[in-house]
């Protein structure tokens, strides 16, 4: 990110535009890059000449994603020859885009040596080559990369792609599982492509292997569920990669994920801004691009980043219940429902656009509403597996919620049938026969399940400690609720019980100093 200056330092006299500086500074100390921009473009409309101040525009305009414009604004700063590091990447970006790779295969780079430059400059190299069907050239390119190392995952994925693209499958396939080999990460993007490679070679059975395998890795991924899919129905994939610019937005792409894993999420942002550069039609890089946008609290540019995977994308679905999500995030209700139910108009009965509808009725305590939805959810399993507890132990609450606790209990109990060593049903069921005065012994059998199942967890050890406190274990209750109050400091409840034990043992003066904090 730009580190921020003051003012006066900036400009040289007081007639310069302070206001739209001081706007798109406060404004991108917020993370609000599409103001901070906005009014940056304007400073430099009333300052054109600031050298400086096309630096700090140009970094922002390729955080927001406005390339057109960050090009303009490197140009500028070429004709004037005060190019920095962004602006060279960005013109090299251009032409290369344009098909002028002379700057590449004459001088060799065009863009640095420097860091992850010197990481994606052979391979930026090695697919005009691998386009002008010049192997041998690509083929000592990759050769060059030494094995034993922490890049090995990334010149193996890559190296992979370019055998691909050229046909050679046999190649393909060896780096392809090489990269999946690589102890760094387990990526589900190489089991996607090797999955489809070797399908495309009639070698069905291996890749149903490779993809199942990293399915249970992530069950989520729909690239991955819809590809299996794909070879049970008898259907055939294309190839991974089809353009040169597909190629060189693919490497991009691949930077930008290492990255996120080594939690450099704002170089993270710049490199998926150049994948779709070349590629503007990529979900994927969208749907990344909107998480780290999310976790700035940028959230109109989550959205903005989500609306463009369209409807044809494995994870278009994915993409319009996380925009959902994020107008409930910044309290937009009307906005959130509103979606939700176009999606269903969309997806008829799908399970995951159903639990979303309930989850937002349950959590804005439209309780009567949450349960109508989260029976059609019922109603539409065929087959119970492990995983329904969650359903039936939301039901529950919501029913609970509602004063209807015989329905509620056997939820819960339903939910224990399902996954019997559940702490959340375990405390929630136990707790409410607690203060209902009933089944002590097999509540305080279950909490004490619960806490050993989740240990930390301060809420668990109150619940715990009541039930021994309405045991009449007041001694064991207090112990256990010193831990929840460790556990859970500011929660009044928690305190306000600690200070009910401390007075049936006979410490009358830390009870009251624990019911004033529970008040306070």
């Amino acid at each position: 990110m730009v580190q921020p200056l003051y003012a006066q330092d900036l400009f040289s006299s007081t007639n310069q535009p302070f206001g739209e500086y001081l706007v798109g500074r406060h404004a991108l100390a917020n993370n609000q890059f599409d103001i901070a921009a906005d009014n940056y473009l304007k400073a430099l409309n009333l300052d054109t000449d600031n050298i400086l101040l096309n630096q700090l525009t140009l970094s922002i305009l390729v955080t927001d994603g406005r390339l057109a414009d960050a090009v303009k604004i490197s140009n500028k700063l070429r004709d004037i020859d005060q190019q920095n590091d962004l602006s060279k990447l960005m013109l090299f970006f251009e032409k290369t885009k344009s098909g002028d790779y002379e700057d590449l295969l004459v001088t060799g780079d065009g863009q640095g040596t420097n860091g992850i430059l010197k990481l994606i400059n052979p391979f930026f190299k090695a697919w005009v080559l691998a386009e002008r069907g010049e192997i041998d050239q690509v083929e000592t390119i990759i050769n060059e990369f030494k094995a034993g190392n922490s890049l090995n995952f990334f010149n193996y994925f890559q190296s992979g792609i370019i055998y691909e693209y050229l046909g050679d499958n046999k190649k393909a396939e060896k780096y392809y599982s090489m990269a999946l080999l690589d102890n760094r990460t387990k990526n589900l993007r190489v089991a996607e492509a090797l999955g489809k490679l070797l399908s495309r070679q009639g070698k069905d059975e291996q890749a149903l292997f490779v993809l199942n395998k990293f399915s249970k890795i992530n069950p989520s991924n729909e690239h991955l569920r819809l590809a299996l899919e794909t070879i049970k129905n008898g259907e055939k994939f294309e190839p991974f990669i089809s353009t040169l610019n597909d190629g060189f937005a693919e490497l991009l792409y691949t930077v930008a994920s290492i990255l996120m894993q080594d939690d450099m999420k704002r170089v993270a942002t710049n490199y998926l801004q150049y994948a779709v550069f070349f590629k503007p039609n990529f979900p994927l890089v969208h749907l990344l691009q909107a998480k780290i946008f999310e976790s700035d609290e940028y959230f109109m540019g989550a959205i903005r980043e989500l609306e463009k995977i369209n409807n044809n994308s494995p994870i278009y679905l994915q993409s319009k219940l996380q925009r959902a999500r994020i107008f409930d995030q910044i309290k937009l209700p009307s906005e959130v429902l509103k979606a939700l139910k176009i999606l269903e108009s969309e997806y008829p009965a799908n399970r995951s656009v159903l639990n979303e509808i309930a989850e937002f009725y349950r959590t804005h305590e439209r309780y009567e509403e949450a349960i109508e939805v989260y029976n059609k959810v019922v109603t539409s399993i065929v087959k119970e597996n492990k995983d329904d507890w969650v359903l039936y132990y939301f039901r529950g609450i919501v029913l609970d919620q509602e004063k209807r606790w015989p329905e509620a209990e056997s939820d819960f109990k339903k939910a224990l049938e399902l996954n019997p060593n559940q702490p959340l049903v375990l405390n929630y069921l136990a707790y409410s026969w607690v203060e209902q005065g009933r089944n002590y012994k097999e509540a305080k059998i279950m909490l004490l399940r619960a806490v050993e199942l989740r240990p930390n967890d301060g809420y668990i050890a109150d619940s715990l400690g009541w039930a021994l406190f309405k045991m009449g274990d007041g001694e064991e209750a207090v112990s256990i609720l010193e831990r929840a109050v460790q556990l859970q400091t500011k929660d009044w409840a928690i305190n306000d019980h600690l200070g009910d034990a401390y007075w049936v043992v006979g410490r009358q003066n830390e009870a009251r100093f624990q019911w004033r904090h529970a008040l306070s």
